[in-house]
Parts: structure tokens; C-alpha cells; sequence
């Protein structure tokens, strides 16, 4: 039985007011700080966010995204050349320092999924303009069920669908990654070897037609792809993640990430 107009206004207000009572108590209970230096008041203070290590995308190395990379890059063997990684480019926010590394930190296993938007942004201040017309679909490297389990949510889908919106761009879960050891403690050989195998591709977009409005049909097919990560340090997980992505019929990937180990 519908309720009259009058009852659904009020019911209406009476859960917005809820919501915004319960959010005041929050923020009285636990106040929001800055993820870098706990200042109260924002995620990220003015102080914090004018300090960031951003990288200048003009002197970054066009093929990995270090810092400087376009007068000599260690990370690439020749280059400009596709001898080492194969996706086509990549472009990080931030060099990966102490400040970087509390704010990602703190917002995957601080649980502060309030600052999904925020380094959305950060990426999309730093993509280079002309990619915006070279990217056909978002895809994100996913969390693996321990890491899902420990933190309650995939970090990285919040921010691949904060920033689908923001350019345009629908996004989408094509990859599966199997429990392995922690990268952050493996050394570069190591990280390689423990790649191995460790992404599949989900079996549910093997279905969608070729009529798709987002323009994947079965295997992604000559699809340009966009993925996302937190961190590149070796370049390990990404070109796991890039080589399946190729195999499974992709034409492309360009790789963006929050912050780039150098």
C-alpha cells in the first residue's frame, strides 16, 4: 500500500536527518585527520597537500613513470622502447616517500575509504590529457581474499570507480588475484617469480556481447585498457596483470598509479 505524499516527505527527512545526525556523532566520537600528519579537519591538510611529492608528468620516463626518467632511466633497459614492460605507458602521482606511503597506508589499512576520491584525483591530475581518448575501459589490480578478508573492502575498486566517473569511462572487475606472498616483503627477483600464475580472468565477462555500450565484447577484444594500482615499485604485478589482460584479447593497456617507488 503507498504511503501518501506527505508521509513519504517526511520519511524522507526523517532519514536524511538521521544520516547526518549519525555522521555529526562520528565525527564528535572520531574526529577526521589528516592521514599524514593527524592534523584535525580534512583527510589531507593544505600543509600536507601543497608538500606532496608529486611527479612532473614533462621529465617523467614515458614507458615506467619514475621521476626524471626522460634524461636517464635505470628502470627501462633502452629508451622508450618496450623491452622490459608490455603495457604501452605509465604515469604515477607521487614519488613514494614517507608522506605518500601514510596517506596510501592509511587509507587501505587504516580502512579510511573516505579517501578513495581524493587519490582518485591525484591520478587523474596526472594522467596525460591525450590518454583520455586511448582508454576504452578502467580495470584496477583487485585485492586477494586475505588482503579482502583484513580490510573489509578492495581499495582499489573504490578508486578505479572515482576515477571512471571523473573521466568518463565505465569501469570493471576483469581480473581475479590468487593469494600469494606479501610483495612488500619480496625483493625484485622474487616479486617476479611470485607473479607467476597469480591473476585469472573472470570467467563472467567471457559473456557479455560485443554489443556491450562500453564497448568489450567476449575477452575483452581489441579493447584499450586502463589499470589501475596503489604502488609501483618493480613493475611486477603490473606486468602480470598486463600480460593476462593482453592474452585475454586487449589491445592495449596504459598503466596509472598513486605513487611511483623510486
Amino acid at each position: 500500500m503507498r504511503l501518501y505524499p506527505t508521509t513519504d516527505l517526511l520519511l524522507h527527512l526523517f532519514r536524511r536527518e538521521a544520516g547526518f545526525f549519525k555522521n555529526r556523532l562520528l565525527e564528535y566520537l572520531y574526529p577526521t585527520r589528516c592521514l599524514i600528519c593527524e592534523r584535525l579537519g580534512a583527510l589531507l591538510c593544505e600543509k600536507c597537500r601543497v608538500a606532496l611529492p608529486s611527479i612532473d608528468q614533462d621529465r617523467a620516463c614515458r614507458l615506467c613513470g619514475a621521476p626524471l626518467g626522460h634524461v636517464v632511466c635505470t628502470e627501462c633497459t633502452t629508451v622508450y622502447e618496450r623491452t622490459r614492460f608490455p603495457f604501452t605507458a605509465a604515469c604515477c602521482a607521487l614519488e613514494f616517500d614517507a608522506s605518500s606511503r601514510r596517506l596510501i597506508l592509511g587509507y587501505k589499512d587504516g580502512g579510511e575509504r573516505r579517501a578513495a576520491p581524493l587519490l582518485a584525483g591525484l591520478i587523474v591530475e596526472a594522467l596525460p590529457r591525450k590518454w583520455l581518448h586511448s582508454i576504452d575501459l578502467i580495470t584496477w589490480i583487485p585485492a586477494d581474499d586475505s588482503a579482502l578478508k583484513r580490510r573489509g573492502f578492495d581499495h582499489m575498486e573504490l578508486i578505479a570507480c572515482s576515477v571512471a566517473g571523473r573521466i568518463g569511462r565505465p569501469s570493471r572487475a576483469l581480473l581475479i588475484k590468487h593469494d600469494a606472498d606479501d610483495q612488500r616483503l619480496l625483493g625484485r627477483a622474487n616479486r617476479r617469480r611470485n607473479m607467476q600464475g597469480m591473476f585469472s580472468y573472470r570467467e563472467r565477462n567471457r559473456s557479455y556481447a560485443a554489443a556491450d555500450p562500453s564497448g568489450v565484447g567476449s575477452k575483452i577484444k581489441q579493447t584499450r585498457i586502463l589499470l589501475l594500482d596503489d604502488v609501483f615499485t618493480t613493475g611486477a604485478t603490473l606486468t602480470a596483470a598486463t600480460e593476462k589482460l593482453l592474452g585475454e584479447g586487449a589491445s592495449e593497456v596504459r598503466v596509472a598509479t598513486v605513487c611511483r617507488v623510486w
